[in-house]
């Protein structure tokens, strides 16, 4: 006869059994970190600096400031307004670089090392082990009529209704009346609205892409989240697929010159 273990038998095994796991993962992170440090010095350090602090001695010829990886602030990402992404998010970040920035991609490092310079970036910040990545949104495919002129029409309103204007001006050339006025990101770089007839955004090429922005905002910008404006449709004034109707209003506005391209997955 097998005798079962008792409930807190069990619960008891369990806690000696992590406890006594923790020290292996805590080492097999130390090796990862140490292997993503020498990728870092390697690739990295030239504009994000030594400390991860983006002062390295190519930043000051750079128009756009490398990411300072020590205030815990990341623009890209498929977690909520203020918080942290995932590494998944920075690994996207790390295969399709930053459009129209000095950051590029790097796709063709193994996968390993990819994976072992996210650990280490992520040690830059203090509070990541306590913080944790947000958890991620959802990301839904896009509709197969997203480019009719139905959904193009009621996009239109909602960036009328939304303000959308303010910023990225009437015909979406990033010349709003708010344009001049905004303060420096947290990083010291100058904002200027995105100019929506250029098509690619800076995170990526796909209409996912500008969904996940409207959805997710970014962080450390004047760019706002509007997860919870779509994520609960009063049926008036925002309704049910309102969101993706924003994001073909936003396509329409891309001029023949500046295909959308295809989504790196």
């Amino acid at each position: 006869m097998i005798l079962r273990a008792s409930l807190p038998t069990a619960i008891l095994a369990l806690l000696l059994h992590a406890l006594a796991s923790a020290p292996a993962r805590a080492d097999a992170l130390a090796a990862q970190r140490a292997e993503g440090r020498e990728v870092y010095g390697r690739y990295c350090v030239g504009c994000h600096g030594e400390a991860g602090d983006g002062r390295g001695p190519a930043a000051a010829m750079l128009i756009t400031k490398p990411r300072d990886f020590t205030k815990g602030v990341f623009k890209f990402r498929t977690t909520p307004t203020g918080t942290l992404p995932t590494d998944d998010d920075l690994l996207r970040v790390l295969a399709r670089g930053v459009y129209r920035t000095s950051m590029p991609e790097w796709s063709l490092l193994p996968d390993r090392q990819r994976r072992a310079l996210v650990a280490y970036v992520k040690s830059f910040y203090a509070e990541w082990e306590e913080r944790g990545a947000g958890t991620p949104i959802a990301l839904p495919r896009p509709p197969a009529d997203l480019a009719t002129a139905a959904r193009v029409a009621r996009g239109k309103e909602l960036y009328a209704m939304l303000e959308c204007s303010t910023c990225h001006g009437e015909g979406g050339h990033g010349d709003g009346p708010s344009a001049k006025t905004l303060q420096p990101d947290v990083w010291g770089n100058p904002q200027h609205p995105f100019d929506f007839t250029k098509g690619r955004l800076k995170s990526g090429a796909g209409v996912e892409d500008i969904y996940r922005t409207f959805m997710t905002g970014l962080n450390g910008t004047a760019m706002p989240s509007y997860a919870d404006i779509f994520a609960e449709p009063d049926g008036e004034n925002v309704k049910e697929g309102d969101a993706w109707n924003l994001v073909a209003y936003i396509v329409s506005l891309r001029t023949p010159a500046a295909p959308a391209g295809k989504a790196v997955p």
